[in-house]
């Protein structure tokens, strides 16, 4: 027996050991599931060069990047598709929630896309921004695992890096951390404190120092869209954004070199700063 709270919690008999484990355990099977497709790829495609050899064996040496990052892509899909009835049941929970406590959208067609063209270009801006604010402050030189992350990710082929970071790794992830994790959260320990937590679990999630404290800021920020908004397109939608700008941008090694100055730094988290407020006032009728 469950029921609302002021604060928008939701009040349960559930023990503390239930509430983590079913925060938890989506991430824990999306985890698995996705490591295990993702050997499971590798092992065919070294079972396919063995077999067609020559040419196609050569090609694929030589695209190796593309083809990791494609072989990644495809275990997110799985991993994505073991948690998504959980997270349909979520998201479901989620709109009734939203209708129970007051909140539902009830904005137009032309106010919504006003608002969800804000949030791209605040998600561009803010991304771009928070990077080039490591760079110039020394965090992602000094990192040897950011390094051999960044190398794997600019070796893939343009057209296959925008796909993978544009739009399969946002919406395998969102699914997992909006659409689960954070629900989850939501229902049990109220807004505030389950954004901030399930930042610092996205952050977690990336395995570096660098990539972790990024995610984490990235984290909170996407996870606020999704409380701004109050519909699943706006976290997804903000996350492929923000991981495509940054992705366009430090491609070529010698724009990324040019563009990280102070000057664009600020202009571009000062751009970020004003979308947010834009946003909040669009949203607030101001």
């Amino acid at each position: 027996m469950m029921e609302k709270e002021v604060g928008g919690r939701i009040k349960t008999t559930e023990s503390s050991f239930r509430k983590s484990v079913n925060i938890l355990l989506p991430f824990l099977i999306y985890f698995v599931v996705h490591d295990l497709a993702q050997v499971l790829l590798i092992f065919l495609v070294h079972i396919s060069m063995a077999a067609w050899g020559g040419a196609f064996g050569e090609m694929m040496a030589e695209k190796s990047a593309t083809v990791n990052g494609f072989l990644n892509a495809l275990s997110l899909l799985i991993g994505m598709a073991a948690v998504w009835p959980m997270a349909y049941r979520e998201l479901k929970w989620a709109k009734v929630w939203a209708r129970g406590s007051g909140s539902a959208d009830r904005d137009g067609r032309g106010r919504k896309i006003a608002e969800y063209g804000l949030l791209i270009i605040t998600a561009i801006s803010f991304a771009l921004g928070v990077n080039m604010l490591f760079a110039l402050l020394g965090l992602t030189g000094v990192s040897e695992s950011y390094q051999e992350v960044a190398e794997r990710q600019y070796g893939v082929a343009f057209g296959m890096g925008l796909l993978i970071y544009g739009v399969i790794s946002p919406l395998a992830e969102e699914t997992v951390f909006r659409g689960l994790i954070y629900n989850r959260m939501r229902r049990y320990f109220g807004r505030a404190i389950s954004v901030i937590a399930c930042g610092v679990m996205f952050g977690i999630y990336h395995g570096n120092l660098v990539q972790g404290i990024y995610g984490c800021i990235l984290g909170i920020a996407i996870t606020w869209s999704y409380e701004h908004c109050g519909s699943f397109l706006a976290p997804v939608l903000f996350h492929a954004a923000a991981n495509a700008a940054v992705f366009a941008v430090g491609y070529d090694g010698i724009v990324r070199g040019n563009i990280v100055t102070p000057l664009n730094c600020a202009v571009f988290l000062g751009i970020s700063m004003l979308g947010f407020v834009a946003s909040w006032r669009l949203k607030h009728n101001l």
